[in-house]
């Protein structure tokens, strides 16, 4: 063999000489190569993840390496799967196709374990209704005792089925069971049946009942990849699931059940802090044994509260650091409706001081209000607070837009301009020089949502997102989950969209995914803040003396032993040279 490549290299230096083309190893390659690798270098120096990586240790620099070598491995032999004539052309597989058909495949690499195992630090962009899978709720108001079920039309068809809209409720006394039957045509609409009778007498049973329910709250595989039909029509899908969802959660020993389910979920994700969009039109509860719901606002915080307080008391919750809510209202409300729940917001931050840390505007940015409409409003609610002394920052989303210079695209110049302290999603922001470098002199991150933005049809697949321009221009950011239980994780953490994110992009690794979870941390708003402060604890960093500093060295802490733990387990199989 030796002797085939001295031959071959002896030949190919015969013809170059013959041809006039330089040998490898003459000056002028040489010099194009050196120039070369020095202006990839010179630009790596911009990128966001730059020192992070210039600071990490040997043996995280070894993980980094054995990471490589797992998902190159895996690109080549796992998800490189030519169609062929014999085949369908639908078995053809490659890194980073469409998420719905490639989750099926991903519990099955390596590299899912090394995600799964990731201390990812916080969870800065996700709404409440939407963070746990259903089927996980939908057990537990099968097993609740007063839970019913009802439909604005009888489903005794695939159409009724698929045009009816459903809704759970409780009540405190016992329905007869022997009227007509939800399936049949004499079925009387909204009339609340028991659940458990509802699923019992499913044509498929329980399973075809819960898999029923799925598709009033999820988004089917086929529809978010239909991008030939846009973004408005998958959004009018995505926003009817919130009806029907927003109702399980409606009875308090549910909602308790569903928080202790959420927090361990996402501490067994390895996710240490959560901040949660919820507010406006939810925050009514129903209590044990009822029916009406408590008008008490500050009843379903109170419960929050106590069940976060109740999981940071058990083993698994000891390491949770716990939870802070951003007020969300719908940007479809009209002035009279925004001020309105934004004086409910006031008053929550008054009576929850340490639950409430911002305030946001949400809902589809392309059909609502954009937020220069909303200045006075919005100009209105930061006077309100400053004359009441209350901090409650803005959190925006902006930006989440296929437009370039449409109104939801100028979200962005307005978020900024307002002096928010993140950005959700920013999928647009690539696109504006300037306002990057406004958002990297103020210190702004970007709340990166991969599979959101796939399953909702901004992006064809994680290959075509633009995070890495993102990361590459310098501009601060973090990965979240946004709606995971409707967009198709069918998982309350974080590892799918950090797994989607590894695996596409050739520059991040693990070492650009350490850089990512160091952010949610440092932009996490873990105490009220006035700017100087905020700006002061996030320029410092672990080296500081405040709440934020000791999160962050807590995650230090994680992130090496995470890194020795990868080294451990597969250091033998993916030998790299030492460091």
């Amino acid at each position: 063999m030796k002797f085939l490549v001295t031959t071959a290299t002896l030949l190919f230096s015969l013809v170059s000489a013959q041809t006039g083309v330089p040998d490898v190893n003459s000056l002028a390659v040489q010099k194009h190569l050196r120039s070369r690798s020095a202006l990839i270098s010179y630009e790596k120096r911009q990128r966001q993840d730059h020192f992070f990586r210039q600071n990490l240790s040997s043996v995280a620099q070894r993980a980094d390496a054995i990471v490589a070598a797992i998902r190159q491995e895996e690109i080549d032999e796992y998800w490189r799967v030519p169609g062929t004539p014999e085949k369908n052309d639908t078995d053809e597989r490659f890194a980073g196709e469409v998420f719905p058909k490639a989750r099926p495949l991903i519990n099955g690499t390596k590299l899912w374990e090394v995600v799964k195992h990731m201390p990812k630090g916080a969870l800065l962009h996700a709404h409440l209704a939407a963070m746990l899978p259903y089927e996980t709720l939908l057990e537990t108001i099968l097993h609740t005792e007063g839970m019913v079920f009802s439909a604005s039309q009888d489903l005794s068809t695939e159409d009724n089925r698929k045009n009816a809209s459903i809704e759970f409720a409780h009540v405190n006394h016992t329905i007869a069971t022997n009227g007509s039957s939800i399936y049949s045509k004499d079925y009387v609409p909204n009339t609340p049946i028991p659940v458990t009778v509802a699923a019992s007498t499913f044509p498929g049973g329980q399973q075809g009942f819960i898999d029923f329910i799925n598709t009033k709250v999820t988004i089917s595989p086929e529809q978010s990849v239909r991008h030939e039909l846009g973004v408005d029509e998958i959004w009018r899908v995505f926003q009817t699931a919130f009806g029907p969802a927003n109702t399980m959660l409606s009875y308090e020993p549910v909602v308790r059940t569903f928080y202790q389910k959420l927090f361990s979920r996402l501490a067994e994700d390895h996710i240490n802090w959560v901040e949660i969009r919820a507010g406006g039109s939810s925050g009514k509860l129903v209590h044990e044994g009822e029916e009406d719901p408590d008008p008490d606002l500050d009843i379903w915080w109170d419960v929050l509260l106590e069940e976060l307080e109740k999981f940071q008391k058990t083993p698994q919750g000891a390491e949770f650091w716990g939870a802070r809510v951003i007020w969300s209202d719908s940007r479809g409300k009209n002035r009279a409706s925004l001020t309105k729940s934004m004086g409910i917001a006031l008053e929550r931050k008054r009576r929850h001081p340490q639950l409430f840390s911002g305030y946001d505007v949400v809902a589809q940015e392309d059909l609502g209000r954009p937020l220069a409409e909303m200045a006075p409003e919005l100009i209105w609610f930061q006077q309100q607070a400053e004359e009441s002394n209350l901090t409650i920052p803005f959190f925006f989303h902006a930006g989440e837009t296929l437009g370039d210079g449409n109104s939801t695209d100028l979200n962005l110049f307005d978020a900024v301009l307002f002096g928010t302290r993140r950005i959700g999603h920013g999928f647009s922001l690539y696109k504006h020089p300037r306002l990057i470098d406004e958002v990297i002199e103020n210190g702004i991150m970007v709340e990166v949502c991969p599979i959101s933005n796939e399953v909702l049809r901004l992006a064809t697949d994680i290959l075509h997102h633009p995070l890495p321009a993102m990361i590459a221009h310098g501009i601060p950011t973090a990965i979240s989950n946004d709606d995971p239980a409707i967009l198709g994780q069918n998982a309350a953490g974080l590892s799918y969209d950090f797994y989607q994110t590894i695996q596409a992009f050739d520059n991040v690794g693990l070492a650009g995914l350490g850089a990512l979870a160091q952010n949610s941390i440092r932009w996490s708003n873990f105490e009220d803040q006035n700017e100087v402060e905020w700006v002061r604890d996030i320029d410092f960093g672990e080296n500081g003396d405040g709440i934020k500093a000791k999160r962050l060295q807590q995650w230090s802490e994680k992130w090496e032993a995470f890194c020795e733990w990868v080294v451990r387990e597969y250091g033998d199989r993916y030998a790299t040279e030492e460091l």
